[in-house]
C-alpha cells in the first residue's frame, strides 16, 4: 500500500482550486523506499538524468517504483484525484530533484512544460522553511511550450516582492505529504530550496512523453531488488 487514505477523496478540492495538499497520506513503507532511493543517489550518480541537470539549482535522478503493482496503485490514486482517465494516465517525468546548496532562496516562479499538465510532489528531505509556493490566481492558463515558462520582471515589475503578495499560497508541506497542482498552468516555485530533495512525478492524460519516462502501456518493469 502506498497511501494511508484515498487521494481521490480530495478530487473536488483539486478540481475547484487547481492544487491540493494531502497531509500524511503516504504509507510509511513507501516514504522509507523513497528515502532509501535518495540516500543511494547521494552515494552514486548512476541514476542521474545528466541531460536534465540544472546546475546551481538542482540535480535530478530518474525514479523507479518498487514494482509495477506499486506504480499502478500510484496511477490509480492520482487518476482519481486529478480526474485523468486511468487508462490515459501518462507520466511525462519522474525525477528525484536534489537542490544545490547554493540555490537561490527566492527564484522567479515558473510554469512547467506543456506535457507536465499535473505536477505531483513527494517531499523527501526538507530544510527549515523550504516550501512549494503556488500562484493559482496569477495568469492562470496552460503553457503551450515543451519547456518551462518563467515569470519575468517585464511582466511583473515587482517580481522581487512576488512572494509577499496575497496571490502567493505557501503549502508548507512535510515528509509523508503529497502536493499536487496544475504544473503547466499555475506559476509555482520552491523557496528556500537549498539542500531540499523532492520526488516529482509529472503527468498528463493525452500520451505526451517528451523524455521517454512513461511506464504505463509498456511491458511490466522488473521487481526492484
Amino acid at each position: 500500500m502506498l497511501f494511508k487514505y484515498e487521494p481521490g477523496s480530495a478530487h473536488k478540492q483539486f478540481n475547484e482550486q487547481g492544487y491540493v495538499h494531502l497531509k500524511d497520506v503516504l504509507a510509511d513503507d513507501f516514504v522509507g523506499y523513497i528515502k532509501a532511493f535518495y540516500d543511494e543517489t547521494q552515494e552514486t550518480a548512476s541514476a542521474e538524468a545528466e541531460d536534465w541537470q540544472v546546475y546551481g539549482k538542482k540535480r535530478q535522478y530518474v525514479f523507479e517504483f518498487p514494482s509495477q503493482e506499486a506504480a499502478e496503485e500510484f496511477r490509480d490514486g492520482l487518476a482519481a484525484l486529478t480526474g485523468i482517465d486511468r487508462d490515459a494516465f501518462t507520466i511525462s517525468e519522474r525525477h528525484l530533484k536534489v537542490y544545490d546548496k547554493a540555490a537561490n532562496p527566492w527564484p522567479a516562479p515558473h510554469k512547467d512544460r506543456a506535457a507536465s499538465e499535473v505536477s505531483i510532489g513527494l517531499p523527501v528531505h526538507l530544510p527549515k522553511g523550504s516550501t512549494v509556493c503556488v500562484f493559482p490566481e496569477l495568469q492562470f492558463g496552460p503553457n503551450p511550450e515543451e519547456k518551462a515558462l518563467f515569470m519575468t520582471d517585464r511582466d511583473h515589475p515587482d517580481l522581487e516582492q512576488i512572494y509577499q503578495k496575497e496571490t502567493c499560497v505557501m503549502l508548507n508541506e512535510s515528509i509523508g505529504d503529497l502536493v499536487v497542482f496544475l504544473g503547466s498552468s499555475i506559476f509555482h516555485e520552491r523557496v528556500k530550496a537549498a539542500g531540499a530533495a523532492i520526488l516529482y512525478i509529472k503527468a498528463n492524460g493525452d500520451g505526451r512523453d517528451p523524455l521517454g519516462e512513461n511506464i504505463f502501456g509498456q511491458k511490466p518493469m522488473a521487481e526492484a531488488l
